[in-house]
C-alpha cells in the first residue's frame, strides 16, 4: 500500500504492517443489497458475546486456525457471538464478529512511518485485526485457508474518496509474508508485506487484490461480488510457499477460481506465510462523507498444510 510501516511492540522492533456464497445460520440471505441501503436482517447494534482474545481456543468460532490479537483494544472490536442471539452463522452455532466504530484506533502500539514514530491514532488509520499465530519458515508447504465472510447491509461501508490525499483503503483479510531468520529489510515494510488482500471499496464491491513481487504495488484486482451484503461468501486461498518461481497464489470465491498466479510467494527460504482478518482503514480523513460503524462476520475457518 502507499504508506508501509514497521511496528514497535514491547520495546522491540517487530516486523509488521499495521494496515487483512453459502447458506446457513441465523440471518442469512440469498441475495445482496446495494451499498446505499443501511437496512439489514441483522442488527448492527453490539450484541452480547465473548471477547475474541479470551476465546481463541474455541474451535466452533475459529476452526483449526490459531489466532492471536494483532491491533485494536476496544471491548466491542472482536466478539465470538452465538446463533441463539440472532447472530449469523454458517457452521456450528458461533461466529466471529468484528466491529469498528468511527474514531476507533489503537494508541498502545507505535510504529515507524518513514522516520517518525506514530500510532494509528496519529497517522490517519483505524482498525481491529487478529492474526494467525506463526512459527518458523513455511517453505516447502502448500497452505490452504478457507472461511466464510458475511457483511450486513450498511451504508457507506467505505465512504467515497474526496479526491484529496491518498484514496481510502478498507482491507478485510491479508495473506501476509514475513522474513524470519534471514532478514530482508529492503522488501515490503522492512521485511513484511502482503501477497493479497480481501478488500471492499466505496461502491460496495468486494475484491481480491494481489501485489507485485514483495512490494505494495497492485498487481491483479479481481471482483468477488458487486453486492456482497447480507449473505455468506466463501473465500479460499491456496499458497505454494516457495522462494523460487515454482510457487503459486490462488484465490477462490464460492469455490470458483478467480486468481491463479505462478510466482515466488516467499522472499527467502526462512520466511513464512500467515493469515490476518478484521477491518483496517487507511487515509480515513480523505473521504467525502463521514465514516459509519462497520460490522463484519467470519465463520467456518479452516487451514491445511501439504508438504511438497
Amino acid at each position: 500500500m502507499k504508506n508501509p510501516i514497521t511496528r514497535w511492540l514491547g520495546g522491540s522492533l517487530i516486523l509488521g504492517l499495521l494496515i487483512a456464497c453459502g447458506d446457513g445460520g441465523g440471518g442469512k440471505s440469498d441475495s445482496g443489497s446495494s451499498n446505499s441501503s443501511a437496512k439489514s436482517s441483522i442488527s448492527l447494534s453490539t450484541p452480547g458475546g465473548t471477547p475474541c482474545a479470551g476465546s481463541f481456543g474455541d474451535s466452533d468460532a475459529f476452526g483449526n486456525i490459531r489466532f492471536q490479537s494483532s491491533t485494536g483494544t476496544t471491548p466491542w472490536g472482536c466478539l465470538v457471538v452465538d446463533q441463539a442471539g440472532n447472530q449469523p452463522t454458517v457452521s456450528g452455532t458461533k461466529s466471529v464478529r468484528v466491529e469498528l466504530r468511527p474514531g476507533d484506533c489503537d494508541s498502545s502500539q507505535t510504529f515507524l512511518s518513514g522516520s517518525a514514530v506514530v500510532s494509528d491514532c496519529t497517522s490517519d488509520r483505524s482498525r481491529f485485526e487478529i492474526r494467525q499465530v506463526v512459527g518458523g519458515s513455511t517453505a516447502g508447504q502448500i497452505i490452504t485457508y478457507e472461511y466464510y465472510v458475511y457483511i450486513p447491509a450498511q451504508s457507506n461501508f467505505q465512504p467515497p474518496w474526496n479526491k484529496t490525499g491518498a484514496a481510502p483503503l478498507t482491507v478485510l483479510t491479508q495473506i501476509n509474508w514475513q522474513c524470519g531468520a534471514s532478514p530482508c529489510p529492503g522488501l515490503g515494510s522492512n521485511g513484511y508485506g502482503a501477497l493479497a488482500y480481501l478488500l471492499i471499496d466505496s461502491t460496495g464491491t468486494l475484491f481480491v487484490q494481489t501485489h507485485q513481487d514483495f512490494t505494495w504495488a497492485q498487481n491483479a484486482k479481481v471482483p468477488v461480488d458487486g453486492s456482497p451484503f447480507d449473505k455468506w461468501i466463501k473465500i479460499k486461498f491456496v499458497i505454494k510457499s516457495s522462494s523460487s518461481g515454482d510457487g503459486f497464489f490462488q484465490a477462490y470465491a464460492n469455490d470458483k477460481p478467480i486468481i491463479n498466479e505462478a510466482r515466488a510467494t516467499l522472499p527467502n527460504p526462512s520466511a513464512n506465510i500467515s493469515l490476518k482478518i478484521g477491518i483496517y482503514n487507511s487515509s480515513i480523513s480523505s473521504v467525502a462523507k463521514p465514516w459509519s460503524t462497520q460490522v463484519i462476520y467470519f465463520d467456518a475457518f479452516s487451514t491445511s498444510v501439504q508438504n511438497f
